[in-house]
């Protein structure tokens, strides 16, 4: 796991070995144990280095290939290595120089072309450069997992695994992008092909950029769909769920550093650490809350017992929560409102103190089937035909004009709020998780987002999953192609990197993907309501406690209200009342101060849009004192 950062200069000009230096500069918490650059005409390369595998010099990158006329910087991990070294082998005769899995990338495009991207199994990012003949390739994983900013330029591209890299270029300009603002304010976050910053994009999942001079092209080379082929009972699905997953698992333990897990009490860590081999020895890290409504610690201290691991517990709320909130913003550079961020990167950043690579249950909600919101959206789409439609409309805003504030982990008047929401709206399944309601735009976009008033910022996760047969498979798709990348995955590699912590998501191996794909919808979800059945059937025959089974989904969410009310309270006051001109032209600032002072007198329940608010400011007054 690293840090990558390039300049490709498609006129032909020299690309500056220094300015990529001090892009590279920027990435250093991604990469604490080294790092280089290399620069040759019209290309720069910049990597930072988290050593996992072979953590001797032979491992730094970039990397030249044995040839040396292929150049690489790479971020990630690459579990099927060993087995493309076999196949090279019996090709070309290909003879490992290291034990680290980034050698096996500029070898595999020497025999398989662009094409090669195909045949990783793992997380990544790459930037790849042909010395002879001048072509730049940028390839993301198929979930995107791993992150891949491009910056257009006026003589070609930069690229960084995050946007604070392109702050070291005095020509970038820091202005929001008002489409994007728009939609962080509408979903929490930016779109995963897209960022916050003006002019800078994200390489979609599962996608390759080919560069030769002024001909840039790209093409996809996965992305989830569905695949229905699974005929057995639900038994015999189980078991072909724990099979795989003790394989991959398996896979992704290699490593020359401490490993550990990140346990909640859930169904998906929890089968994460019963699939480890019990030779390998691997501490589990759980979190605790004070509020109960929030803590799983009594159920993940039974679910270590029972597999006969260590466990250890990291005490939330013990630190400077502003101080965190700050540091948690930096992390994802302003662009993502997800709470759950805050505590993810508490949890990184003690695990770190243990461990250097951890396995999280990261992306089984999403693929198999762990949402209400899906059995929801069914209903939904029948209500859509009866009469009743626009009642149920102005029956959510009259409710969301009554809801209050509250500690409970989701309150109930928010419950009714989105209910209703998503029962009135053409697009329900991207409403359930809507933070600010098209009521409150006016009031709160400012003169540079008026614009916007006239675009959906939802219909982008509404058209993700469009080819779905139906409300259910849509739904399932538009999660794993567009909130997975967007918010999950940013937060959990921009959280735990930025703590010197590479994350490994073993759900989201292509294998993994592929199997759950196949299953047909009875034996993820019911017409009761239950989800992730054939999960919850993996962990019965696995002997694992019944509560991990029968437990309704948690989620690793903070209590928002509570810190918004208390330790964050000042913090709000200061950013989004006394200084609330900060978010200016882009948002009115009388209209963010209306917004903080109903949540603070708790006549409106707004913590999402708050809890979005501060994250945007907090990143603007942190931009400003670079």
């Amino acid at each position: 796991m690293c840090g990558i950062v390039g300049i490709y200069h498609s006129n032909g000009a020299p690309a500056s070995l220094e300015l990529v230096k001090s892009m590279t500069a920027r990435l250093e918490r991604r990469g604490p144990d080294g790092g280089g650059a290399w620069a040759e005409g019209q290309v720069a390369f910049g990597h930072r280095r988290l050593a996992i595998r072979d953590l001797s010099r032979a491992g730094a990158q970039p990397f030249h290939s044995a040839c040396g006329q292929i150049v690489v910087t790479y971020n990630g991990e690459l579990y099927n290595d060993r087995d493309i070294v076999a196949t090279l082998g019996l090709t070309r005769g290909f003879v490992a120089r290291t034990g680290c899995d980034t050698e096996v990338i500029p070898e595999s495009y020497l025999e398989w072309g662009e094409a090669f991207v195909e045949r990783l199994e793992g997380i990544f990012a790459i930037a790849l450069y042909d010395r002879r003949n001048g072509t730049l390739l940028l390839a993301r994983d198929g979930n995107g997992t791993k992150p891949l900013y491009i910056r257009q330029t006026a003589t070609g591209l930069q690229f960084a695994s995050e946007t604070k890299a392109f702050l070291a270029d005095p020509s970038f300009r820091r202005d929001l992008d008002p489409g994007q603002l728009s939609h962080m304010l509408a979903l929490g976050y930016v779109a995963p092909d897209n960022s916050l910053l003006e002019g800078v994009t994200q390489l979609a999942p599962g996608t390759c950029l080919v560069a030769r001079g002024d001909d840039i092209h790209e093409h996809r080379f996965w992305r989830p769909q569905r695949r229905t082929k699974f005929t057995g009972d639900l038994d015999s699905a189980a078991e072909q769920v724990i099979g795989k997953l003790r394989e991959v698992v398996a896979d992704q333990i290699v490593s020359d550093v401490p490993l550990a897990v990140l346990q909640s009490g859930g169904i998906d860590s929890t089968l994460i650490s019963a699939c480890l081999p019990e030779s390998r020895d691997v501490r589990l890290f759980s979190v605790r809350f004070s509020d109960r409504s929030h803590d799983e610690s009594l159920l993940a201290e039974t679910i270590a017992k029972r597999l006969k691991r260590p466990i250890s517990f990291i005490d939330m709320g013990r630190s400077d929560i502003v101080e965190d909130f700050r540091s948690a913003v930096d992390a994802v550079d302003g662009e993502l409102a997800d709470s759950s961020a805050l505590a993810t990167f508490q949890l990184a950043r003690a695990v770190r103190g243990h461990a250097t690579v951890a396995l999280s249950g990261d992306g089984a909600d999403e693929y198999f089937g762990g949402y209400p919101t899906y059995r929801a959206s069914a209903l939904a789409r029948h209500v859509h035909r009866l009469p009743i439609r626009t009642a149920l409309g102005h029956a959510g805003r009259i409710a969301q004009a009554f809801a209050r504030p509250s500690n409970r982990r989701v309150s109930r008047g928010e419950m009714i709020v989105r209910l209703l929401d998503g029962l009135s709206s053409s697009a329900p399944h991207a409403n359930w998780r809507r933070y600010l309601r098209d009521t409150e735009r006016a009031s709160l976009y400012g003169k540079l987002l008026e614009p916007q008033l006239g675009e959906d910022p939802l219909k982008g996760y509404a058209a993700a999953g469009a080819d779905g047969s139906d409300a259910w498979e849509q739904g399932l798709l538009a999660d794993q192609r567009y909130y997975l990348p967007g918010d999950m995955l940013i937060k959990t590699d921009r959280t735990s990197m930025y703590n010197g912590l590479e994350v490994r998501v073993p759900f989201l191996d292509r294998r993994m993907c592929e199997l759950a794909a196949g299953l047909p919808r009875r034996q993820m979800v019911d017409n009761r309501g239950q989800t992730k059945i054939v999960l919850r059937r993996a962990a019965e025959r696995l002997g694992l406690p019944v509560e991990v089974f029968r437990a309704r989904k948690m989620g690793f969410n903070v209590p928002m209200s509570a810190l918004l009310g208390n330790e964050l309270k000042a913090h709000a006051d200061r950013l989004l009342d006394r200084h609330a001109d900060i978010l200016a032209p882009s948002l009115s600032a009388d209209g963010v101060r209306r917004i903080w002072r109903e949540h603070r007198e708790q006549r409106r329940d707004h913590r999402f849009v708050v809890w979005t608010l501060l994250v945007l400011a907090t990143f603007i007054e942190g931009t400003r004192s670079i």
